[in-house]
């Protein structure tokens, strides 16, 4: 009996030291998850907390740049239209007085068009690359929507505030037209660069052919002449001829535009007038022609110094024999050049001459044929093998004004794979 007694003691002891043990295990291994996931809680709105104040500094940095820029652009506007207020008084007033104006109160007025016209076209520039890295910008922020709505409102502001008002465009031109087609005003080289500048930028090609008219055949005003007297213009004087790049600034305007009515109005007032051939004769031609004219005197000077270096014959026929050398030797050569130069066709690429056409006018006229070319690869296919398939009331046009003018458009054996 006390045996047993003493084993159910002996039981009752485990009994309880065992279930304190386990309670004291079980309490432990509850209580490490509890203080993990207080501690894991605790740091997330730690950490949210710290990272609401760089979203708040990024977002007020971005909305004060764009105010900044809708402000900038906001104030910029009146300027330009208080310059062109100033310039329209200015041309106001030279129309008005009764003495020919200066060249330079002329030049002077121009070109201050042509900063103006300079000011509206750097900023639709501007307009277009912001619009471009906007997208770009709400592409790559997709993300914080909130950002982008804020954004998108402040651009939309901004856009409105940058389009060029074709209104004040139009003045511009307007007021540089006018200047040019006073009777008082003498158009120079630099008031038709100046003009020709200003309606590139702000392209107003409409205007081209009638200012290239008038700048060969309008009356010239007598300097320091009150009434005005008006002097009769020679339209066929090297002085009256439109430069190279004046004129194909003046084309691509048009061809940009699709109007082919005025791109050969351009053409023939620019490339096609005798002017233009004869200042291409005088300024390319002029120094080899007097090259060649001074040529027989000095092969005759260099064959009598080289007849002084031989005894074995007369020095007159020595001088003779070595007179006839070099003048033959340079007479080849050189037409050997005229021949290169006149029968180049590298650069054709579809607009070629019809055969029979002199040298000398493929030469004078390789300018117009070359705006032709233009011409018909703007109006035509860009793929090679697709050339001659156009079709159309412009394109047949086209091919007949080219036709007309002693030129090919599109040769059979010269296109692609018909070698």
């Amino acid at each position: 009996m006390k045996r047993a007694a003493l084993t159910a003691q002996k039981g009752s002891r485990q009994g309880q030291v065992c279930q304190l043990c386990q309670f004291s295990t079980s309490a432990s291994k509850r209580g490490l998850p509890i203080a993990r996931s207080s501690l894991v809680q605790s740091r997330t709105p730690i950490s949210a907390f710290r990272a609401q104040p760089s979203q708040r500094i990024d977002r007020l940095t971005s909305l004060s740049s764009l105010v900044v820029r809708q402000f900038a652009n906001s104030a910029s506007t009146p300027g330009s239209d208080t310059t062109l207020k100033d310039i329209a008084r200015d041309a106001s007033a030279l129309h008005e007085s009764n003495t020919v104006a200066s060249n330079e109160v002329v030049v002077d007025l121009l070109q201050r068009c042509q900063r103006v016209a300079e000011l509206l076209s750097s900023r639709e520039r501007d307009q277009t690359e912001e619009s471009s890295g906007d997208e770009g910008n709400a592409i790559s922020s997709l993300l914080d929507m909130e950002e982008k709505q804020i954004a998108t409102k402040s651009n939309g502001q901004l856009q409105s505030s940058q389009n060029p008002d074709p209104r004040l465009a139009e003045s511009v031109s307007k007021i540089a037209i006018a200047i040019l087609k006073d009777e008082k005003v003498f158009i120079s080289p630099e008031a038709l660069a100046s003009c020709t500048e200003t309606l590139t930028l702000l392209r107003r090609a409409e205007h081209f052919p009638e200012i290239f008219h008038l700048y060969a055949n309008k009356p010239v005003p007598e300097e320091n002449s009150s009434p005005v007297k008006l002097l009769k213009p020679n339209p066929k004087s090297v002085n009256s001829a439109v430069p190279a790049e004046l004129a194909n600034k003046a084309l691509g305007v048009a061809i940009e535009q699709k109007n082919l009515p005025l791109v050969l109005a351009i053409i023939d007032n620019t490339f096609c007038a005798p002017a233009f051939h004869r200042a291409k004769i005088f300024k390319k031609a002029g120094v080899p022609l007097i090259g060649l004219a001074a040529a027989p005197a000095a092969c005759y000077a260099v064959a009598s110094w080289a007849a002084t270096f031989q005894n074995t014959m007369d020095p007159n026929v020595a001088t003779g024999i070595a007179f006839a050398a070099t003048l033959a030797y340079v007479g080849g050569t050189s037409s050997m050049g005229i021949l290169a130069i006149t029968t180049a066709n590298d650069q054709m690429e579809r607009v070629v001459w019809i055969p029979g056409i002199p040298l000398r006018q493929r030469w004078l006229r390789e300018e117009e044929r070359a705006a032709m070319d233009r011409v018909a690869c703007a109006w035509g296919f860009k793929d090679p093998y697709m050339r001659g398939e156009e079709v159309g009331e412009e394109w047949a046009s086209l091919r007949e004004f080219i036709g007309m003018r002693g030129m090919i458009l599109d040769k059979t054996e010269l296109m692609v794979g018909m070698e």
